[in-house]
């Protein structure tokens, strides 16, 4: 089986043929929030029968590569379905500690979230888009959804940097902190920056701690090229021990890895996948593993050799999955002790 397949969908970037990606359609406001009341704009919503005490707002990452059109047209039938499919990759880590919720939103493309040091009217439009949809689509669920529940945030690639976009402007909120489990923007940066600039993000630094961030960007130990996630100043926590200095976690400490098809449904599952710790690589901690063969595992026409950015959730799965149920069974004994 090639392994290089089985996370399609789910990929930083999907290539697209010419004319795959069209402009929105006529109906769809450019300069307005899409509409968050009609369910068509959601990608997942949960099932009220099996209701939780705790909801998570989940954002999938970029679907797609264009240097011409810098707006995913959330009326795409193969976009919509690549969202789709990533949120049931990712919803075995969540789904039975809390309800999800998963907006479609017109995330900007490779163009755009990349940009070459000076953006154009149209990419710096679509960048607004794209969390202004993020932002609605939290603010509807705060109002219609959420009841009071506390809330986990959690995203992969672009949808973790929007996740850090709606910390940094709705977070200075007391409340919002006080209901905030913890968020899992993987796969992108957390810098030292903006943890001194911004008081309400405050990264992980143990297995429990709550109202924090947790995330790391992964790759080989002799990676050939740069992790283009991992900016300088990223900050990181080790997922299998959930250490922040460089201690090594044995294979025997991962729960497992886990890996699917392209429908969303389980491939195969591998305990004892790989080992893992943090190490400062060109200004940046990242997370180094030790087992997956590069040539394997890696995606050489979106990434260096050795980067693993697509798998960042998949390597961990099992220790993610544990961990959630942790950090809120932590939140709410912190509360029943308040």
């Amino acid at each position: 089986m090639n392994i290089r397949l089985i996370l399609i969908p789910s990929l930083l970037l999907l290539i697209c043929s010419a004319g795959c990606i069209t402009a929105p359609p006529a109906a769809e406001d450019p300069l307005q929030p899409l509409d968050y009341s009609l369910s068509e704009n959601w990608a997942y919503l949960p099932n009220a029968s099996e209701e939780k005490p705790v909801d998570v707002f989940y954002l999938y990452p970029t679907l797609f590569k264009t240097l011409y059109v810098d707006s995913m047209n959330t009326s795409d039938p193969e976009l919509r379905n690549g969202a789709v499919t990533d949120v049931l990759m990712k919803k075995g880590i969540f789904e039975e500690t809390a309800n999800i919720y998963a907006p479609f939103y017109r995330q900007t493309g490779l163009y755009s979230m990349l940009g070459n040091g000076t953006w154009t009217k149209d990419q710096y439009i679509a960048e607004k888009r794209a969390y202004e949809d993020v932002k609605a689509a939290f603010l509807y669920y705060l109002e219609n959804y959420n009841e009071g529940k506390p809330v986990i945030l959690a995203g992969h690639s672009q949808g973790s940097y929007r996740i850090k976009q709606l910390m940094i402007d709705l977070f200075v909120d007391p409340d919002l902190q006080d209901k905030l489990i913890a968020a899992y923007p993987i796969g992108y940066t957390l810098s030292e920056f903006e943890l001194a600039q911004y008081p309400q993000l405050k990264a992980a630094v143990g297995e429990t701690d709550t109202g924090v961030i947790i995330t790391y960007n992964t790759q080989a130990e002799n990676t050939s090229g740069s992790n283009i996630i991992a900016f300088p100043g990223a900050v990181g926590i080790n997922p299998l021990n959930w250490k922040t200095d460089t201690t090594y976690a044995n294979a025997s400490e991962n729960d497992g890895a886990v890996f699917f098809a392209n429908n969303g449904s389980i491939e195969k599952e591998i305990p004892n996948f790989t080992g893992a710790y943090l190490a400062e690589v060109d200004g940046a901690v990242v997370l180094l593993v030790d087992t997956p063969d590069p040539a394997e595992y890696s995606m050489p026409e979106l990434f260096a050799e050795g980067v693993y950015h697509v798998y960042d959730y998949y390597f961990f799965y099992e220790n993610l999955k544990e961990n959630v149920a942790d950090r809120t069974a932590a939140y709410f004994a912190q509360m029943s002790a308040a």
